[in-house]
């Protein structure tokens, strides 16, 4: 069998500690307003650190850093309404967390979903969450930087910007040779920042109202920036089986090849091809319900003896506002991994459901 994970004797726990502000303000009555901040470290954080050839095991997990975090958490409610007959509340809350990774006692290392694919970088002082892979060139500065290296030859006039935005070489463009170029630092080096998942931010809305025996919820979710990277789609591109593949409608001159699309599936590594904005405001939750009269209750059988009753109808993710190309932008990754927050690898989307409520009392 093959030796995987280097036993350690020396692992101990990881070590916490947190200081915590609040506030809460009560005013007019009917309005409240909480505020919270958290400064967390993390010392001895336990990470599966790789390992030499010469180990004899891929990897072992130690104590290998220290992550320190900070969160601002506010929460908004107002009954906006409030007689015999009618009432209505509005809950807003949201938060914003930022994390940076302020000691590491070993060598830098990508890690990601699996071992396959490794898109986070673990290194003293960097940010928790940031993107990390090459980049196709669009500007002319990559050009620059790329032709400075050596990796390209010729001028900046050997190559040109095509329909899609990319560059390249201005010989080949609108040839079954047209690819793109991928971008290079001055030092030969692909690997770069393309993305960083963290969002802005992270807000819950939710609203009761009621008339009479009738209620109504409704709860909003809305993520406010921050990126996604898409490995359900680029796979398919290694398959040419991607939508943009399929050219009916382009004119003729700007068709492309198909080996122009399988580049950018890049042996499955990271690019920011793939690498999308994952704002979205969703409909989490709907709910409608209303109170049976007590005289619909006598001549229905068997309700007379109980001492109310309620029907409605509850849905679940009915409605999502976003630009997000895949199937689902409330992507978390498998198993709650924190290095697969925000990363689409072939998870299901979230289910869109309807039920059915019968609610009943003695």
């Amino acid at each position: 069998p093959e030796k995987i994970t280097l036993g350690n004797p020396l692992l101990k726990p990881a070590f916490s500690t947190e200081t915590e502000y609040g506030l809460n303000i009560n005013f007019l009555t009917n309005y409240t307003l909480e505020y919270s901040y958290s400064d967390k470290s993390t010392s001895d954080q336990i990470l599966s650190v790789p390992l030499s050839a010469a180990a004899g095991y891929r990897n072992q997990w130690r104590n290998a850093g220290t992550l320190a975090g900070q969160t601002h958490e506010i929460a908004f409610g107002a009954v906006l309404a409030s007689s015999k007959d009618f009432f209505w509340r509005l809950n807003v809350t949201a938060d914003r967390t930022r994390q940076k990774i302020t000691e590491l006692n070993v060598p830098p290392f990508l890690v990601g979903p699996d071992g396959n694919t490794r898109i986070f970088r673990i290194a003293e002082g960097q940010k928790f969450g940031v993107i990390f892979g090459s980049r196709w060139i669009r500007t002319p500065e990559q050009l620059a930087a790329t032709l400075k290296s050596g990796i390209l030859k010729g001028a900046a006039s050997d190559y040109k910007v095509n329909e899609d935005g990319y560059y390249v070489r201005a010989a080949q463009h609108h040839t079954v040779n047209e690819v793109p170029l991928k971008a290079y630092d001055e030092k030969g080096e692909s690997l770069t920042e393309i993305g960083d998942v963290n969002p802005d931010f992270n807000m819950g809305i939710s609203n009761t109202v009621q008339w009479k025996g009738v209620t109504v919820a409704a709860q909003f979710n809305w993520v406010k920036g921050g990126e996604i990277y898409n490995y359900t789609r680029q796979w398919p591109f290694n398959e040419l089986r991607d939508p943009v593949i399929d050219q009916r409608g382009k004119p003729e001159a700007e068709k492309k090849p198909t080996t122009y699309y399988s580049a950018f599936y890049n042996n499955f590594d990271a690019n920011d091809y793939f690498v999308e904005n994952g704002t979205y405001l969703r409909l989490r939750e709907l709910a409608v319900s209303a109170q049976v009269p007590k005289a619909w209750m006598a001549k229905v059988y068997g309700l007379s003896q109980f001492s109310s009753a309620r029907i409605g109808v509850v849905g679940q993710n009915l409605w999502t506002s976003t630009n997000y190309l895949g199937y689902d932008p409330d992507v978390s990754g498998p198993g709650g991994n924190p290095f697969a927050y925000r990363v689409d690898y072939f998870t299901y989307p979230s289910y869109r459901t309807v039920k059915f409520m019968l609610d009943l009392n003695y």
